[in-house]
This record gives C-alpha cells, sequence and structure tokens, in this order.
C-alpha cells in the first residue's frame, strides 16, 4: 500500500483531459469526470505524520555511534530512522520556544 496525494493527482488529471472541441458531448470529460469520481470514491486512511528518532527531542547520539542514539523518553537504544508514540519534533519545540521570548 502507498499513500497519494488525491488533490494532486485530480489536478494533474484535469490538466490531461483538457479538450478544447468535444463534438459529441462526452467524449474525454466523461472519461475524466469517471476517473474523477473514482478517486473521490476510494477509500482513505487514517495516517499521522510520525517524528522519526533523529528529529526527536527525546533523542541523544552523544557517544552513540552514527546512525544510533539514546531515547530519553523509552531509556533504550534506538536507531536515527525509528519512531515511537512519545516522539515531539525537536524543531517545532525549540521554534515554540524561540517565539515566547
Amino acid at each position: 500500500m502507498r499513500l497519494i496525494d488525491a488533490n494532486g493527482l485530480k489536478a494533474e488529471i484535469m490538466g490531461w483531459c483538457v479538450v478544447p472541441d468535444d463534438l459529441f458531448g462526452m467524449g474525454k470529460h466523461y472519461e475524466r469526470e469517471i476517473v474523477l469520481q473514482a478517486i473521490e470514491e476510494s477509500p482513505t486512511i487514517d495516517a499521522v505524520p510520525v517524528v522519526r528518532c533523529k528529529d526527536c527531542k527525546h533523542y541523544n547520539t552523544i557517544g552513540r555511534l552514527k546512525g544510533f542514539g539514546w531515547c530519553e523518553s523509552m531509556n533504550r537504544d534506538a536507531f536515527d530512522d525509528f519512531y515511537c508514540a512519545n516522539g515531539k519534533q525537536l524543531k517545532r519545540e525549540l521554534e515554540a520556544l524561540l517565539e515566547g521570548l
């Protein structure tokens, strides 16, 4: 399974199917509407963005090999690309802190 940008796909299809002179009144416009309707009616998943350990405020790489670190939240070793439910975006935390100054 892979996630797609459905709005981007619909915009791309709209660009492909421009017919300046549709002699029969249905043609490509009709096909385009069927495809757009199929995209609209496709099932969606409830996905949320994750914070990878390398971008997390709980992640400490001091004294660790490249690609590895220590998670202060879970008290365990972790890979840079690992993620968990406790991840907090380091950049967002710093931005919020700087805005408060």
